[in-house]
């Protein structure tokens, strides 16, 4: 056949099948859409099928299941030239669905796929994952694994297309695959050729687990990484050397994960523990997780997920915070979208809410605790004057002494003097008795003292006062909304053509560009350091990117800028409405947020007054006692040392 278009093929029986229009063409053919029947396709290639190849068309015609007739564009026949040599063959027409790397790359799925969460993604690599076990069922294996051959309907639902390149075992006969990317390809075949290698539904496992990875960490390739070691650290030679830089032993063989991305605990521990196991060096002989083990642990998981308390667009795994709102902050990308309807307007009644807060009123201050007119015990009483007598006494005693000692004229009389007075002041002496009092005092002050400064801090207004504070904070938050909604508006204006030019780069993406240099291994690491489109080549973004050395990095460059030079500024477009509407998705987001808090905030202000209120009654006869305790203690104390 030669590559001129053609107008009709012929089926095995030599029915004519009329071709329409071209749907897409490449080196080996074309693909024809097929009046007739629209719901099929030909693919027609530009020279006659070999006679291996057609026997596999033929086989994988009776392999056809019900299964992979709904997830797979599988053949559903071949087609004949004139000369009734096979030149084609037919397929089902895959429409609506963009390839699975639109999905999981957030910026072409803010375009792509506009009503997406990390649920939707999850049931996508689910679904992946169904149509894996689908091809493994009919004793297939896909082999050739790579996002291309993968594409995603809106509602998640998944095909895989270019089946005629699986390898295919039927009746003893084994049509390999003998293709593969480097990226989607287990260590124990990396580096190797595919000629007469047969694969196997493990080789399949690690590449699903690729795709479920890219798909669950936002384009990350799980073996993109940072190497602590010397030299550079490919893809492709990660996986050959196992160095999974997300798994728990990524320190023990110098790799981490790259910056800004989150840990592999945000998928829970069950798909965890998968990654862990695909990603293993055992699994190359103790094989790694089906695609019936991830059907089930990608459906448990998405059960599980709960709704960001900040974002809700976010959801993810209940174990942890929100992994997704530190990474938009750092990237300033919104990895998912929150659909606002044109000129949405933010309902909630501020003037009535605000009534509802004022309706609370101030506790007030904490009651005082007073004082009471206590007597002194008795005991204590008994004690008033008691040193001074005994003074008195011992005083007399030595006084004594000392006259006889003028009397008589014997000076050793005056040691006498001296034991007496303070022989009497033992005897007699109650100090032991007042320090009681006075010590039984000093702990209660200080027992009443600490009592009562915690008696202003939960009976006192002053959390109420905090959390008014709050509340009068978030209303001015609130109150500011259209005018930080304006000023972005403004923004926007004045920097219309860097708006344009962004625009017009972002639409670039690497994934797709001629790049001396730059293959699809490359590209992916590019990609898993957020760097996918020619808005995000710039020096700083390369610069961090292991493996990009000045030479690569100024080819990037000069790609981008030769980007630059075709864009065309027009002053008329005005102001992008995508633009407007990620402003008004942003507001949208804070004022939900604010709802959110405002609510939350009244009711804290409620339960803080209640609970003052609650404080006070249950306190009060405690704080009394403690009172009357110090009152008592110092009238006593008074008392026994007057």
């Amino acid at each position: 056949m030669s590559s001129r278009k053609v107008s009709e093929v012929f089926t095995l029986r030599g029915e004519v099948i009329k071709l329409g229009s071209v749907l897409g063409q490449g080196g080996e053919g074309a693909v024809y859409e097929l009046p007739a029947h629209p719901k099929h396709v030909a693919k027609v290639y530009h020279r006659s099928l070999a006679q291996e190849r057609a026997d596999k068309i033929r086989a994988m015609v009776k392999l056809k299941t019900e299964a992979l007739e709904s997830l797979t564009a599988w053949p559903l026949g071949l087609i004949c030239s004139h000369e009734q040599k096979p030149i084609g063959l037919i397929v089902p027409k895959v429409v609506g669905r963009k390839d699975i790397h639109h999905l999981y790359s957030p910026k072409s799925r803010r375009s792509d796929f506009q009503r997406v969460d990390w649920r939707f993604l999850i049931r996508a690599a689910a679904n992946t994952a169904r149509a894996f076990a689908a091809v493994h069922s009919s004793g297939c294996v896909i082999g050739d694994v790579n996002h291309g051959g993968v594409l995603v309907a809106q509602d998640a639902t998944v095909r895989l297309i270019d089946c005629d390149s699986f390898q295919v075992s039927h009746q003893g006969r084994k049509f390999l695959c003998e293709v593969g990317v480097e990226t989607f390809t287990p260590p124990e075949l990396q580096g190797k050729s595919f000629a007469g290698v047969l694969r196997s539904s493990n080789h399949d496992n690690f590449g699903l687990s690729v795709l479920a990875f890219l798909l669950l960490f936002m384009g990350r390739h799980p073996f993109a990484g940072r190497y602590a070691g010397q030299g550079d650290m490919p893809i492709s030679k990660a996986i050959e050397e196992v160095r999974f830089p997300y798994g728990a032993s990524a320190a023990s063989v110098a790799m981490s994960r790259p910056p800004g991305t989150p840990s592999l605990a945000i998928v829970g521990p069950r798909v965890s523990q998968l990654f862990e196991r695909a990603f293993s060096r055992q699994a190359v002989t103790s094989g790694r997780p089906s695609a019936h083990d991830w059907v089930t642990a990608l459906a448990e998981l998405e059960s599980q997920l709960k709704q960001c308390n900040s974002n809700p667009s976010h959801w993810h795994h209940p174990s942890g915070a929100c992994p997704w709102c530190p990474m938009e902050g750092a990237t300033g990308v919104p990895l998912f979208s929150v659909i606002v309807a044109p000129n949405a307007t933010i309902s909630f009644d501020i003037i009535g809410f605000q009534r509802q807060v004022d309706a609370v009123q101030s506790p007030g201050p904490a009651p005082t605790i007073a004082s009471v007119q206590i007597q002194a015990s008795p005991d204590a009483v008994r004690l008033a004057g008691s040193e001074k007598k005994v003074n008195l006494l011992a005083g007399a005693a030595a006084a004594a002494f000392v006259f006889a000692t003028f009397a008589t004229g014997m000076p050793w009389l005056l040691v006498l003097a001296i034991v007496s007075y303070f022989g009497v002041r033992s005897m007699l002496s109650k100090a032991d008795e007042v320090a009681k009092y006075q010590a039984a005092h000093a702990e209660a002050a200080s027992t009443w003292h600490k009592a009562y400064e915690n008696w202003l801090l939960k009976a006192g207004p002053g959390s109420f006062d905090d959390q008014k504070t709050r509340l009068a904070e978030l209303r001015r938050q609130w109150d500011g909304l259209p005018a930080r909604r304006a000023s972005k508006l403004d923004v926007l204006k004045q920097n219309q053509r860097k708006a344009q030019l962004d625009r017009f780069l972002d639409n670039f993406e690497i994934a797709d560009a001629k790049i001396d240099g730059i293959g699809p291994g490359r590209k992916q690491t590019l990609e898993s350091y957020g760097v996918e489109t020619a808005l995000d080549v710039t020096q700083n973004k390369l610069y961090s990117v292991p493996g990009f050395g000045p030479k690569m990095t100024r080819q990037l460059l000069d790609w981008r800028r030769s980007i630059e030079r075709r864009f065309v500024f027009d002053p008329k477009k005005g102001i992008d409405p995508r633009d407007i509407s990620m402003i008004d998705q942003e507001t949208v987001v804070e004022s939900r947020r604010l709802q959110d808090a405002l609510a939350k905030g009244l009711a804290e202000l409620r339960q803080v007054h209640s609970q003052i209120l609650a404080t006070r009654q249950h306190m009060r006869p405690q704080m009394n006692q403690l009172r009357e305790k110090f009152d008592q203690t110092h009238a006593d104390k008074q008392a026994a040392s007057s």
